[in-house]
């Protein structure tokens, strides 16, 4: 099981890099800029520090979940399930995009699996329950957000939530299904406010402090559901 972990670890860091490099660009599917193989290409893959970082995770995380899977899910699915965040992850930190491609390609493979884990209904209401809350965060930050910047005279030009993390939220919703979307949600929220607050006192030491500064919020939706799942929270009750 562990070589089997190993060897879908290291082909899901190749899968992985390989969207993160082309959907940005082209959002679709696209001939790898590694294709047609030459000694540059090659070198330049393995010098990459954000391919090396994604292979080692997913290796690291794939023998993990193969050496001890929990009793309730598949190896295979789990792994699958933190590559998707891993691409999310990835693709926010460097673009600040969640992008819709990848959320639709989320909604009906996650939806499956949420499907095949909690049944039809829990997993629609998880969907819509992730889906609202999250817009509702989303139009409250954009309503604040341009208020403060009214008063400060400053212009708004981005909110802390992009449209694109709402769809995550939805998708996150599907696979958790209802009612464990709430704490996988409020997981990622503290985690981000956390990030935040630490991020703030750095700038305001370093002197360059900005209200309006923004973080790219999905690893800590990705984040919060992974820690939901890994401690078995699902059948909470609210």
């Amino acid at each position: 099981m562990i070589l089997t972990g190993a060897i879908l670890g290291l082909l899901s860091g190749l899968v992985i890099n390989y969207l993160a490099d082309v959907l940005p660009a082209e959002r679709r599917l696209a001939q790898p800029a590694w294709w047609p193989l030459t000694a540059q290409a090659v070198g330049e893959y393995v010098h990459s520090p954000r391919k090396f970082v994604v292979h080692v995770v997913m290796l690291l995380v794939s023998i993990y979940v193969f050496q001890d899977p929990p009793a309730d899910f598949s190896p295979y699915l789990l792994t699958f399930v933190l590559g998707y965040f891993t691409l999310v992850t990835v693709i926010d930190i460097e673009h600040r995009l969640v992008l819709h491609i990848v959320s639709i390609a989320g909604a009906l493979t996650l939806g499956a699996i949420g499907i095949q884990r909690h049944e039809l209904v829990p997993t629609l209401l998880g969907g819509v329950a992730g889906f609202l809350l999250m817009l509702g965060m989303y139009f409250s930050g954009e309503l604040i957000g341009r208020l403060l910047a009214r008063l400060r005279k400053q212009s708004w030009e981005e909110t802390a939530l992009g449209f694109g993390d709402v769809n995550l939220a939805g998708v996150i919703g599907l696979l958790m299904g209802w009612p464990a979307v709430m704490p996988a949600l409020f997981a990622g929220v503290l985690l981000a406010g956390v990030y935040s607050l630490i991020l703030v006192f750095i700038s305001l030491v370093r002197g360059r402090y900005s209200m309006f500064a923004s973080i790219p919020y999905a690893p800590f939706l990705c984040a919060g559901a992974v820690l939901v799942m890994l401690l078995g929270v699902y059948n909470v009750s609210l």
